[in-house]
């Protein structure tokens, strides 16, 4: 038998009558027997051991030798389709003109000329990172990030058609600079003019990367660290910063009221690692209440700021998914961008049966996005805290 545990150990089944529902062999696992779970039984007996194939869509199967099957944690699968819907959604529209477009369901063609359900590099770029994060230590794999990012970049890797289109200037230049050798944390660009939304867009992840790690700072650097593979400007950091807070509330299960007032508190008891100069470009998001402005306030363009307070925006003044990731697109703009950010907060807030499913149906791709979200390093699992 494998020597590999469990990724999810502490999940051990529970004594539910005179006998755990477990596996003899693994203990960690019900074996599955013409449909129902067997006390004791050994692998040879399990249909889903031997047929993986055959599995419930409601439990995972990770192929390791007598690892155990779980009910499935939505999050992950949640926020990363979260952000590949949103984006899908604004692809067809990018660039037009609010109030000139109306969009109610999955499109395509448009802008880019590409089929219903296609998304761009805010997805792929998202992928990347997840599928790349394997970090032994407290820190992530830049490397394996930039790597994942490069094949992104040079082979088409985490594309829905096997096709790169809308590349943004900052990220083609930062991967460009990464292929010539220069260290990841480095590579971005750290002009007030790189502050584009390329990081924030694939940043999302991360939320579940921070589980444990208490020290506030901590977390701001492995967020400086990673958005600085293309963005380095303070502004890009801190508003990446900002963002994957608020969706570590919401992966701790706050509500969005709850977790916005909350972020709101933690920055008003004081930052000091953020200058002060940074946290004035975040005055609507921090110090106000950004879900309080109507709608001819809130700009949608591709400027980092603009982008994390619409996405803040059409999260906080809808209550579903669907009303969320629409209310993002019909801004206008950059909208593929606007609705992928508004997709993970909608995504991990309200959960993966929220996402409406004909246009789950529709997605491109959605195979390779539920691999990579099931296989995501979750440390919010199994990694002690760090304080």
């Amino acid at each position: 038998m494998s020597e590999k545990r469990p990724r999810w150990e502490k999940e051990i089944w529970t004594t539910q009558g005179p006998n755990a529902v477990a596996c003899k062999t693994c203990k960690f696992r019900a074996a599955v027997i013409n449909g129902h779970q067997q006390d004791n039984a050994d692998c040879g007996n399990c249909e889903i051991y031997e047929y993986p194939e055959s599995k419930p869509n409601d439990v995972y199967f990770d192929g390791a030798e007598c690892e155990f099957y779980e009910k499935a944690d939505d999050r992950p699968l949640a926020l990363i389709l979260g952000v590949a819907v949103g984006d899908a959604l604004g692809v067809p529209v990018e660039f037009k003109k609010r109030g000139t477009f109306h969009v109610i369901s999955m499109q395509g063609y448009g802008t880019h000329h590409q089929p219903p359900g296609t998304w761009s590099d805010d997805t792929s770029l998202t992928l990347a990172l997840a599928d790349n994060l394997f970090a032994d230590g407290d820190r992530p794999d830049l490397e394996c990030i930039a790597w994942g990012f490069t094949e992104w970049y040079d082979k088409a890797a985490y594309t829905p058609h096997g096709k790169v289109f809308d590349v943004g200037n900052a990220t083609a230049a930062a991967i460009k600079r990464l292929k010539k050798g220069v260290a990841p944390e480095k590579a971005g660009g750290a002009d007030e003019r790189d502050n584009g939304n390329g990081s924030l867009m694939r940043v999302a992840p991360l939320a579940f990367y921070m589980f444990g790690i208490r020290d506030a700072e901590e977390r701001f650097r492995i967020v400086r660290d990673v958005s600085s593979l293309t963005h380095a400007h303070e502004w890009s950091v801190a508003a990446c910063y900002i963002y994957v807070e608020l969706l570590n509330k919401l992966r701790m299960g706050r509500k969005k009221k709850a977790a916005y007032a909350e972020l709101r508190e933690d920055f008003a008891r004081g930052v000091p690692f953020i200058s002060k100069a940074t946290l004035a470009k975040f005055v609507r998001i921090l110090e106000n209440d950004i879900s309080l402005l109507p709608e001819e306030e809130i700009r949608s363009s591709g400027f980092v700021i603009d982008t994390l307070e619409a996405a803040l925006w059409c999260f906080l003044t809808t209550d579903n998914y669907k009303d969320a990731v629409l209310k993002a697109v019909n801004l206008g703009e950059d909208t593929d961008t606007t609705g992928a950010v508004t997709g993970a907060l909608a995504g991990l807030a309200y959960g993966l049966g929220s996402i409406p499913r004909e246009w789950l149906d529709q997605l491109a791709g959605r195979e390779e996005i539920q691999r990579i979200a099931i296989r995501m390093p979750r440390w919010d699992y199994f990694r002690k805290t760090i304080s």
